[in-house]
């Protein structure tokens, strides 16, 4: 991808404390040209520490990481990369999850069996709403 084509690209971060599965979505992200990963993040302090300074449009965060969980530094990404739209990718698949991810700011809910176009279709389709105002919240059943 140039210069200029990952400049205009939804920047994503990546925050799962699974080397295989960081690289993996690393990949699918990369599939789409319309996307780019800014960076990645193995724990919830990274997690905030990146998102900080990278001011990515897409946050990918999962929920069972060390130091901090996902539903701990949910909060802190909001307030530290506000223009961020925070999708929760999980094994965890229960509804009472899902709903208190939204209740602190996620956009949209996937679980880590989702097909890799799903995960990017929710990455643009997220990007696109949040900029338009168009969402309020809501969590997806992948």
């Amino acid at each position: 991808m140039s210069d200029e084509a990952k400049q205009s690209a939804i920047s994503v971060l990546i925050c799962d404390d699974n080397e295989a599965m960081r690289a993996l979505l690393r990949v699918v992200v990369e599939l789409r040209p319309t996307l780019s990963v800014a960076g990645e993040a193995a724990d919830g302090h990274d997690a905030i520490r990146e998102a900080a300074q990278l001011q990515p449009d897409v946050i990918l965060l999962d929920l069972a990481m060390p130091r901090r969980t996902g539903l701990e530094v949910l909060p802190e990404l909001r307030r530290v990369a506000p223009e961020a739209s925070v999708i929760i990718f999980s094994g965890f698949s229960t509804a009472s999850v899902a709903e208190g991810a939204i209740d602190l700011g996620a956009i949209r809910y996937l679980t880590k069996g989702a097909d890799p176009d799903a995960i990017n279709d929710a990455i643009e389709e997220v990007f696109a709403e949040t900029r338009t105002g168009a969402l309020a919240g809501q969590a997806s059943p992948h």
